[in-house]
Formats: C-alpha cells, sequence, structure tokens
C-alpha cells in the first residue's frame, strides 16, 4: 500500500509540475493553435491528475481536500455559473465555448479540479517554493523566447514589433510576465537568504520587466506599476520591525511615482513620441479612451445587465447583447466584440449580480486567509500578494 501511495504521489506531482511548460505547446495541425493547444493539454493532463489524486486521497486522508473558506467560495462560484450557464442565451456555447477561447463552463471546472489537487497534494511550504520556481524557471525560457524575436530570430506571430512567445498574443505574454515577476519578488522576500539567490531573482525580474516593455501592452504595465505602489505602501504602513525592508519599500513607491511624473513631463518630446513603445502611453487620457470601442461597448454592457440582472446571459454570451444593443457609433472600429474587455463587466454578463458576487467571494477568502493573524506570511510576502491580486483581479484580455 506505500508504494502504491508513493507511485500516486509523484505522479501526481510530477503532473501538477509539467503543467506550467504547457505555454509552450503550439500544435501548428489545431485551429486556433495558439489557444486550443494549451486548452486541450491543460484539460487532458487535469483530468489524468484528478484520477491520480482521488486514488491518492483515498489511500491518505492526508491528502483529502480541507473545506476552507476559500475552498468553498470555489466550488460556490462555480455551481453559480454552471446555474447561469444552463439558464443563459445559449446554454451550449456557455458551457462548451470556442475554440478561440477554450473557456465556457468546462474550463472553469478543470480550473476548479486543479485547484483541488494542487490545494491538497501541495501541502508543504518547501513543496510550494519548488512549484514557484519551477514556473519561474517556465518564465525565463519564455524570456528567452522573447529575446530571440526581438533579435528577428524567431517570427512574432501577430506580426510588428510587439513581442508575443508562445502566445501569439502581445497581452497575453504580458499577463504572464507580470504574474512571474511578481512571483520572484515574493521568492526574494521569502528565500533569497544567500547572496546568489538574490541575484537571479534580481536578475529575471530585470529580464521580464525588458521583455514586458516590448509586449507594448499599457494595461499590464500599468497594472505592475500599480501593484508594485501598493505593495510598498503595505509595507510602509503594515511593517513595523524591519526597518531595512521599510526604507526598501519606501524607496520602492517613491520610485514608481518618480517614474510616473517623469513620463508625464516627457509625453510631448520625441524620445517618447519616436517610441514605438512609449508613443502608445503618451496618448493615454480620456480624449484616446473616446476613440476607443471600449467607449460604446460598456454602455452596451450596463443595458445588458438589467436586462438580466440576477444571472446574467451565461458566459459566452455577451455577442447576443453587442447585437441587440448596437451602437452606430462603431462604425470603423472592430466589427464585433465577444467580450466587453473589463472583467467586472464581463462577469456581470456572465453571471449576474450572483455570479459576480460570488466571483468577490473568492478574493474575499483569499485576502481574509493572506492578511489574518494566524497567518504565516510575513508582511512582505503578504504585501506582494496582495499587489498582484489586486492587478490579476481586474486583468481581462
Amino acid at each position: 500500500m506505500q508504494n502504491t501511495k508513493n507511485i500516486l504521489k509523484y505522479l501526481t506531482l510530477g503532473g501538477l509540475f509539467a503543467i506550467p511548460f504547457i505555454a509552450f505547446i503550439v500544435p501548428s495541425g489545431m485551429f486556433f493553435p495558439f489557444i486550443s493547444g494549451k486548452g486541450f493539454a491543460f484539460r487532458i493532463l487535469v483530468e489524468i491528475l484528478f484520477g491520480l489524486f482521488v486514488m491518492l486521497a483515498f489511500i491518505d486522508k492526508e491528502y483529502r481536500p480541507k473545506f476552507s473558506w476559500l475552498t468553498k467560495s470555489f466550488i460556490l462560484f462555480t455551481f453559480i455559473i454552471l446555474i447561469a450557464d444552463l439558464l443563459g442565451q445559449n446554454p451550449y456555447k456557455s458551457l462548451w465555448s470556442n475554440y478561440e477561447r477554450m473557456e465556457g463552463f468546462v474550463l472553469l471546472a478543470h480550473l476548479l479540479l486543479y485547484y483541488l489537487v494542487v490545494s491538497s497534494v501541495i501541502n508543504t511550504k518547501e513543496l510550494w517554493n519548488k512549484l514557484f520556481n519551477t514556473s519561474i524557471f517556465a518564465s525565463v525560457l519564455m524570456s528567452f523566447y522573447g529575446l530571440f524575436q526581438l533579435a528577428g530570430k524567431i517570427g512574432i506571430s501577430q506580426g510588428g514589433v510587439r513581442l508575443d512567445g508562445t502566445f501569439g498574443n502581445a497581452t497575453y505574454l504580458a499577463i504572464y510576465l507580470v504574474l512571474h515577476i511578481f512571483l520572484c519578488l515574493y521568492m526574494l522576500v521569502s528565500e533569497s537568504q544567500k547572496n546568489w539567490q538574490k541575484w537571479t531573482y534580481g536578475s529575471i525580474i530585470v529580464l521580464e520587466t525588458i521583455m514586458l516593455y516590448f509586449t507594448a501592452t499599457r494595461g499590464a504595465i500599468l497594472g505592475l506599476i500599480g501593484g508594485l505602489l501598493l505593495a510598498g505602501i503595505l509595507i510602509v504602513w503594515k511593517e513595523k520591525e524591519n526597518k531595512t525592508l521599510r526604507k526598501i519599500a519606501y524607496w520602492l513607491a517613491g520610485g514608481v511615482v518618480v517614474v510616473i511624473l517623469g513620463f508625464i513631463l516627457l509625453r510631448g518630446t520625441p524620445l517618447v513620441k519616436n517610441s514605438p513603445v512609449l508613443s502608445r502611453f503618451s496618448n493615454l487620457g480620456f480624449s484616446e479612451f473616446q476613440t476607443q470601442g471600449r467607449y460604446y461597448v460598456w454602455p452596451m454592457a450596463v443595458k445588458g445587465i438589467m436586462d438580466r440582472p440576477l444571472l446574467g446571459w451565461g458566459q459566452e454570451s455577451f455577442n447576443f447583447v453587442f447585437n441587440k444593443y448596437y451602437d452606430p457609433g462603431l462604425f470603423g472600429q472592430e466589427e464585433w466584440f465577444d467580450r466587453t474587455h473589463d472583467l467586472v463587466l464581463d462577469w456581470l454578463i456572465a453571471g449576474g449580480i450572483i455570479g459576480f458576487l460570488a466571483y468577490v467571494s473568492m478574493y474575499v477568502a483569499f485576502f481574509y486567509y493572506i492578511w489574518r493573524k494566524k497567518s504565516v506570511l510575513n508582511t512582505a510576502q503578504k504585501s506582494i500578494i496582495t499587489g498582484t491580486n489586486m492587478y490579476w483581479s481586474r486583468t481581462n484580455p
């Protein structure tokens, strides 16, 4: 029995540690290969892992799920969205999505299964650190891929100059990089007891920040700046013992403010205007927003939410709202939108107020466990995780 348990345990761990490398799967023979290949690989691997996990949990109760408030909120959210999808405008599409998005309830169900497996099997600090480092290692490989794109050795899938890695979309690569920059910061304040560790995580942060810059994705870059500013403020506010860390946080927050003010002062100069990346930021403002599709799409979404306020339209159903409340002002913009490109509005459309509140409950539970007095995390760890998730919770490409 012990041998069987060990085999199941290491097979499950092996699968969990393989998941970060799914990002590199791009099967050329599939529809939407940058999306569908990764989507199918994730689903298949999670189904196998969940089967192994069920057998492991049956043998040893140590690996059975702990039904914390966080776990309950995940299950509640998944259940409510299922009801919203079944009662929605197009239940079939809400459940299965399409090859371009690979989302729908099927993805949510697999994400729930993945959460149950990873939260039950990765049950020690050492294992979590190894998993984080594995994901960071994968992100370094992705950054080197970006370097080859930048050097012209590998083509950029979207064309143009915005790096997209193996995601086929600069925005997706940018979000991926932001997550791993914060993850490196977390490891830097958690496990970097030796100089080589500090230099390693620091070098990765610099590399991935450079790659993020060349994605020219404004939302992700602004999200990184905002997350760093929030983390710095929290450390300054909450850290009472580590004066060195608090001083670093002061410099971090101050540096972010200086960068913002410096850019505002230089935004009209040739240095900014002639840069394909910086020029995208120089036009930020309400006047530019009025020329974008979201200026017209978001009011349409609000009208759709008012139509079905409780459980929404179901996932993958914004096109019905788009068609019903189409604004002629969109002429000359994209022909259609299948998303509002705002996470709050998208979940209000998909699951209504009930679904959105269930979504928020996951973050409430998460931050409760992060910041409660019994938390084993220190102030820096809590602050960095909060900075990461305050950005991540609003991300929707």
